[in-house]
């Protein structure tokens, strides 16, 4: 499978949906909001800060934002991290700095704009003693202090509300992090675009995986073919759970030396990140002729999934969604067929919302991005699975995945 070059996105057209933002902080009375999660704050940035990654429970980077231009947030970063302002969103209002970190620029050296930019931003401006104080700075910033602001409260400092509310307390500061989940859950078209190559690179790399399958062939040896092929293209390994025959049942744990062997089948779930966006795909591929017993169970899983995209369609329910998939691969020939969910979204995070579960009735929207699996696991047998991208357009669901729905068979 060939990956052609994905679409340039200007740095200057952020991905965020920015309407659907602006409308729903005005829906909650919200004059403004903070980010503090990784992904979250990605989204409204374009930054992606390896700090938050590296150190997920100590590093502290935000993005404050006014309802009146999302897009022109301000970002708030250690002064070490700066560097990563160089990606960031030409809408941005501004970049602000704490702590301390030793960059030089002697006199009488020619600069590049980059370095120039780097430069402003670390050297000539003095970065604040610590990431309260430079938040702080960007709330007055943005013309939020005195006003109401939404806090994302799942950020590596669990206190953040509280430290606010104590250095501002004329300015009202209440839990966000749902509401920057229901903001996510709706994809603009450049989303989709991105979607769209992470998972091309998911699909090549699943393509160069089988063509590499032997008997003999140990699970360990295929995930390495799978995650040498997405960095090869440029992205990076999320998951790679791929086991063959029995093993699907114990799906998480490690692929190790099993080996492969005519008759068997390679269970496949797996994923990566490009570019700040996630995919996550399934399959099963026979190696050899498949049972019956497997002809039928991926008949019926598949037959669920059939069931679910005849539902998708702008203002079902979530959970509409999932009972009829259920029933319908009960009715296919699993009739204990028992799941949890049937599907979620998928953007910044490998689950963004909704989730296709019997306890969520949020309605699906255009525009929403999900995957959606039906997968059968048996202890013992190991299973069958099928997990496929859709985008809910106006008369529903487009499958933007490639791989073929069918059974993979290839020959030992």
């Amino acid at each position: 499978m060939t990956i052609t070059p994905e679409a340039k996105t200007s740095s200057a057209t952020p991905l965020l949906n920015s309407d659907r933002a602006r409308n729903l902080l005005l829906e909650s009375e919200l004059d403004g909001i903070v980010t503090a999660t990784l992904e979250n704050s990605f989204y409204l940035s374009g930054v992606w800060n390896f700090g938050q990654e590296l150190f997920p429970y100590n590093a502290e980077s935000y993005v404050v934002a006014n309802v009146d231009d999302v897009a022109a947030g301000t970002v708030i970063t250690s002064v070490g991290e700066a560097d990563i302002a160089l990606a960031a969103n030409t809408t941005l209002k501004g970049i602000l700095t704490y702590g301390a970190f030793s960059r030089v620029a002697p006199d009488g050296v020619s600069l590049t704009a980059d370095e120039e930019r780097i430069k402003a931003i670390t050297l000539d401006a003095k970065p604040a003693a610590n990431a309260l104080d430079a938040l702080a700075a960007a709330l007055e910033q943005q013309g939020l202090v005195g006003g109401s602001v939404g806090i994302d409260e799942r950020g590596a400092n669990r206190s953040l509300i509280d430290a606010l509310t104590a250095r501002l307390p004329g300015t009202r500061f209440t839990p966000a992090a749902e509401l920057l989940r229901r903001i996510r859950m709706v994809k603009t078209p450049e989303e989709h675009t991105r979607l769209i190559h992470t998972l091309r690179i998911t699909e090549a790399a699943f393509e160069a995986t089988i063509a590499a399958a032997y008997a003999g062939v140990t699970e360990r040896e295929l995930k390495r073919v799978f995650e040498t092929a997405i960095v090869v293209a440029g992205a990076r390994p999320a998951f790679a759970l791929i086991r063959f025959g029995r093993g699907m049942a114990l799906g998480q744990v490690e692929p190790g030396d099993t080996t492969l062997a005519p008759g068997d089948y390679i269970w496949f779930d797996i994923g990566c990140t490009y570019r700040g966006y996630r995919s996550d795909i399934g399959r099963v591929v026979s190696f050899g002729d498949p049972s019956k017993r497997l002809r039928d169970l991926y008949k019926a899983s598949r037959q669920g999934q059939d069931r679910a995209f005849e539902t998708m369609l702008p203002g079902t329910e979530a959970r509409a969604v999932f009972a009829a998939a259920v029933e319908r691969v009960r009715e296919s020939g699993i009739p204990h067929y028992e799941r949890h969910h049937v599907g979620h979204g998928i953007g910044v995070e490998f689950y963004d919302a909704p989730v296709l579960a019997p306890s969520v009735d949020t309605p699906l929207e255009e525009g929403m991005v999900f995957e959606v699996e039906t997968p059968y696991y048996e202890l013992g047998f190991g299973g069958t699975f099928i997990e496929d991208t859709v985008i809910i357009r106006p008369d529903g669901p487009e499958i933007v995945t490639r791989l073929s729905r069918d059974l993979r068979v290839i020959e030992p």
